[in-house]
């Protein structure tokens, strides 16, 4: 997997193959082999391309636990990307992508757990300050809440722990129809749809402990890809609140992407079918299927960031 990169240099344009490679866990460089300053033929790129793995093949890499390493190379494509789009777009533009992300991350995450907004209901709550007509309180206010969770999200500098977590669940569930917003839970619960039962409340605190021991001896060590989906579903599984789980899980891999760097991504309302069935597929232990299936879900959004000037990316998976 690589890519045709055009530099510009004094209004002229040069072109390379380039290819990132994971030097040691999350280190990477690139390597460019220059292809000329008129667009290449495919029969070029090829050959640049083998002339990169045959020097790839004299570097032992430790494998990542359960990511592959072309989708270790694709994510590490896509962060850089998004940091030069960010820092070669004008504010007012990035300022109103936000607000439209902030919108449809909303909607989207709202909408897997039953709230009954439509896309554009969440903009006129949003971005317009207008109540829809026919609405219920407890929809509006979840509206609010993935705003103002998203918000606490990009400006919390702390690290994961019992209090944040809380603190996430209770922004997104308070002034709605749950009992104990941000509050772990002290009675059983059941989950609508779905034959999985969450553990005993009166394990809940013991699983949540052994949850932050884990992401404590891990967060170094997992790709941060790896690191967001797995704790995700760990969440999903302990079940510690009333209701927003999901919610909170997805805030959660949001805040481990922005922390180190990456675009943050939404669940599409629409494929929530195929979102469910990645979660089957972790509560199985199949931990590699899982992450494929979560990538496969949000890449039609980040490869959204690579710059124009990046052309040929093999994104399927």
């Amino acid at each position: 997997m690589g890519y045709t990169e055009i530099i510009k240099r004094n209004n002229k344009k040069y072109f390379y193959f380039t290819k990132n490679i994971r030097l040691d866990s999350n280190k990477w460089r690139k390597i460019r082999i220059y292809l000329g300053n008129k667009k290449p033929h495919k029969k070029k790129i090829q050959e640049a391309a083998e002339e990169i793995e045959i020097k790839l093949k004299k570097i032992k890499l430790k494998n990542y636990l359960y990511l592959e390493e072309k989708y270790a190379e694709l994510l590490q494509d896509l962060k850089e990307g998004y940091s030069s789009w960010i820092e070669n777009t004008p504010e007012n533009v990035v300022k109103k992508h936000n607000e439209d992300f902030i919108i449809r991350f909303t909607y989207n995450t709202n909408a897997i757990e039953g709230n009954r907004l439509t896309l554009r209901q969440t903009a006129l709550i949003l971005k317009d300050k207008v109540i829809p007509t026919g609405i219920r309180a407890s929809d509006y206010h979840e509206a609010i809440n993935g705003r103002e969770c998203l918000i606490f999200l990009k400006n919390y500098k702390g690290d994961i722990n019992e209090i944040f977590v809380c603190k996430i669940n209770d922004i997104l569930t308070k002034n709605t129809d749950v009992s104990y917003p941000g509050r772990i839970r002290f009675f059983e619960v059941s989950i609508e749809g779905s034959n999985y039962k969450p553990p005993e409340y009166k394990l809940v605190k013991n699983y949540l402990n052994e949850l932050f021991r884990w992401y404590k001896k891990n967060k170094n060590k997992l790709h941060p890809f790896e690191l967001a989906c797995l704790l995700h579903h760990k969440i999903v599984w302990i079940h510690p609140f009333e209701d927003g789980n999901g919610r909170t899980a997805r805030a959660l891999m949001n805040f481990i992407l922005i922390k180190n760097g990456y675009p943050m991504f939404f669940i599409p309302y629409e494929k929530r079918e195929k979102y469910y069935m990645s979660i089957e597929e972790a509560d199985k232990g199949d931990y590699k299927d899982y992450i494929k299936r979560i990538l496969d879900l949000i890449i039609e959004q980040v490869k959204s960031y690579i710059p124009n000037d990046k052309e040929n990316i093999d994104i399927k998976l």
